[in-house]
């Protein structure tokens, strides 16, 4: 992507997070991407040790599992 070339990393993953917040709050029948987003977030925090974005993320996953 763009974004990724232009080494936007941090960007990305948090456009991603916030995609998947917003999938999950309005249309939730779109878990599953919602969940592709959040997976790849999570690992992109992990790698660029962001963590409060990370938490934030973790956060969501671990509402989803309950």
């Amino acid at each position: 992507s763009v974004c990724a070339e232009m080494r936007f990393r941090p960007e990305l993953a948090l456009a991603r997070l916030q995609l998947a917040e917003l999938l999950l709050e309005h249309y939730l029948d779109e878990k599953k991407e919602a969940l592709e987003h959040l997976d790849l977030a999570i690992k992109e925090f992990q790698d660029m040790k962001m963590q409060p974005s990370l938490e934030r993320a973790l956060r969501h996953k671990e509402i989803l599992k309950a």
